[in-house]
């Protein structure tokens, strides 16, 4: 039985009230007395702090409860009614959306205050602490909405804060066109997301269009309109959480400060399509073709961007792709039915993740905004916490036992194993390898052998507490995490079975190979690593292959010349042809006309009075003459 809980709409209401407040204090004091950057970034962390303690709250109400009637819910007001339609600005708090909100605020506020020192000196700190917030308020609102109503208001919230934060700094039109990227491309992909609603409103809207109203009645979906709603609410999900074909937004995400990076990358938005298909479980465990086509787009993407992150040289970008990669195995889980694996993914990624992030952040500060890695190199020494932070963060990427990311990418390839999936498997495991020999090759680069750049190393020190602090509070997470879905704990599966459809399997002879293989992977892949760039290495001249794969197969190319191009000559040609012609034509016409009545009529006006009178006199005898003619 459901209970109500009048706190909910305070969880993403604090972040959002920040985002207002500060954002009116910058507009008012940016060119009159300046606020201190301190009591900016203090004000910034309150918000995620007060959302934290409530998420934590809601927590421990949820498991009071008994597991199948942990839900909470709070109808803030009704937002409209058209005829039987009523949609509420309403929130739900169940096992799955606490968990996304108890790591959301958590790595949400430890990335605000790691803020506070990366952005230092910054001339529009306020503005962005206000983005930040508002970013923070948005991923709330999607993660609490107790419908797709209500989720879609902070997945637009998230998108539009998106182009906000990744292009920051506007000066440069590089930064711009990124930011407009990754706006135009989150649309194509919103457009299946409101088809797919559409749909499933038409179908089964009218018992009600809140999660637990559509799970109650989704047994009435027919199987082809059943079908049509999944996939179309996964092309939002490609869009959101960048899959093929809709990944290339994020890369070049890396144009805004680190701390947005890691806030994308780790808690919030790119997270959003998979926790989108895992709230809708109970719709696509019943869907096996629309499973099947996520879980082979996932992995394929998983390979994809590793291929890229195998060859890039900027250091925010290999990350960047190792995100992609991630995300793959994630849709790769929730593919497969596996929906507690691929949302425990989503759980350890966002500690190892952020955590890398914010320590690429930490050695780019040091040298003064140098973000390639072949400029890089003995950094160990100079940046030991940065080090040994990053070595944690990488270790739980690649899949090292015992830390947190071996658990979690482990759970999803055993589950692709044991319900039959073993060309995804295969691939997974293949990628896992790969995962661990470009993480470590920029390990490698960055922190070990001499030094490349003798100016930018001379001059660089470990960053101050207020970033390296984070990150020790992260590394704790990224080594920890997994073993909270470790048998004989308060396991992460149990606590999202009443929010998830799905079957488990259990086989321990399976588990031990999916474990040995991972395993094995991770070691292949370190140790090519380690032979190729253990000890330093120079730049290399990338050819073949290595050279098409370090331009990312040129798709965005591609995308410009097959789409971007056309799209422009297009609207070129109703630029020129038709809008001059057709739709400017009826306007440009009746401006004319009076312009030539005007001149017409402007020979009367002579300026005498007697002239007038003469036309009045004419006049009133033409008016008379009508007026006889009509009464005969």
């Amino acid at each position: 039985m459901e209970q109500s809980a009048t706190y909910l709409g305070l969880i993403p209401l604090f972040p959002l009230l920040g985002a207002v407040v500060i954002g009116l204090l910058h507009v008012f004091t940016c060119n009159r007395c300046k606020l201190s950057e301190k009591f900016y970034g203090l004000l910034a962390c309150v918000g995620p702090v007060l959302s934290f303690v409530l998420a934590l709250k809601v927590f421990f109400a949820l498991k009071a409860l008994p597991p199948e009637s942990r839900y909470l819910t709070q109808n803030a007001f009704t937002w409209f009614s058209v005829g039987d339609l009523h949609i509420n600005m309403g929130f739900l708090a169940d096992p799955l959306s606490c968990l996304m909100l108890l790591f959301v605020t958590l790595i949400g506020t430890l990335i605000h205050i790691y803020s506070i020192g990366y952005m230092g000196g910054d001339g529009n700190y306020g503005k962005f602490f206000a983005y930040m917030n508002l970013f923070l308020g948005s991923m709330l609102v999607l993660v609490l909405g107790d419908g797709p109503v209500v989720m879609f208001v902070g997945w637009e919230g998230v998108g539009l804060c998106s182009y906000l934060l990744i292009s920051y700094y506007s000066e440069d039109r590089g930064n711009v066109l990124a930011g407009n990227k990754a706006f135009i491309v989150n649309r194509i992909g919103d457009l299946g997301f409101v088809l797919g609603m559409a749909f499933l409103f038409w179908a089964v809207g009218a018992q009600g269009f809140d999660y637990l109203s559509l799970k109650a009645n989704v047994h009435m979906l027919e199987p082809a309109i059943a079908l049509t709603v999944c996939l179309l609410l996964f092309v939002g999900a490609t869009g959101k959480s960048a899959q093929i074909p809709l990944y290339v937004w994020l890369p070049d995400a890396m144009a805004g400060p680190t701390p947005v990076s890691a806030l994308i990358h780790a808690a919030t938005m790119v997270t959003a399509g998979v926790y989108m298909v895992a709230r809708f479980s109970f719709l696509y465990a019943h869907v096996e073709l629309a499973g099947t086509v996520i879980a082979w787009v996932g992995i394929l993407t998983a390979l994809l961007a590793a291929i890229f992150g195998m060859f890039q040289d900027d250091i925010k970008k290999i990350l960047a792709y190792s995100t992609v990669s991630q995300l793959g195995y994630m849709f790769a889980g929730v593919g497969v039915a596996a929906y507690s694996a691929g949302i425990f993914h989503v759980f350890t990624h966002a500690f190892f993740k952020a955590l890398l992030f914010l320590g690429a952040g930490s050695v780019i500060y040091a040298l003064h905004h140098e973000q390639n890695i072949w400029k890089m190199g003995g950094l160990k020494a100079k940046m030991p916490k940065t080090y040994i932070t990053m070595v944690i963060g990488a270790l739980a990427l690649a899949g090292c036992p015992p830390f947190s990311g071996f658990f979690s990418k482990d759970e999803i390839l055993y589950s692709a194993l044991a319900t039959g999936h073993y060309g995804i498997w295969l691939i997974g495991v293949f990628v896992a390898g790969m995962t661990a020999y470009y993480t470590f090759r920029m390990i490698f680069l960055v922190f070990h052998g001499e030094p490349r750049d003798h100016h930018a190393y001379e001059h660089a020190q470990e960053s101050p507490a207020v970033m390296t602090v984070p990150l020790i509070i992260l590394a704790v997470g990224a080594v920890f995490a997994g073993f909270l879905n470790f048998p004989g704990v308060l396991t992460i599966s149990h606590w999202l079975e009443p929010s998830l459809t799905e079957h488990h399997h259990s086989s321990a002879f399976l588990q031990i190979i999916a474990i040995l293989a991972s395993i094995a992977a991770f070691a292949v892949g370190l140790k090519i690593a380690y032979g190729k760039f253990g000890q330093g290495a120079q730049e290399p001249e990338f050819k073949g292959f290595a050279n098409f794969a370090y331009h990312k197969f040129y798709v965005d190319e591609l995308y410009n010349a097959v789409i971007v191009q056309p799209y422009k000559a297009i609207g070129t040609a109703i630029w020129k042809t038709i809008e001059p012609n057709v739709t400017d034509s009826p306007v440009k016409g009746a401006a004319r006309l009076y312009v030539v009545l005007g001149s017409a009529f402007k020979v009367l006006q002579v300026g005498y009075v007697r002239v007038y009178a003469i036309y009045m006199v004419v006049g009133l005898s033409l008016m008379s003459l009508f007026l006889s003619q009509s009464l005969n």
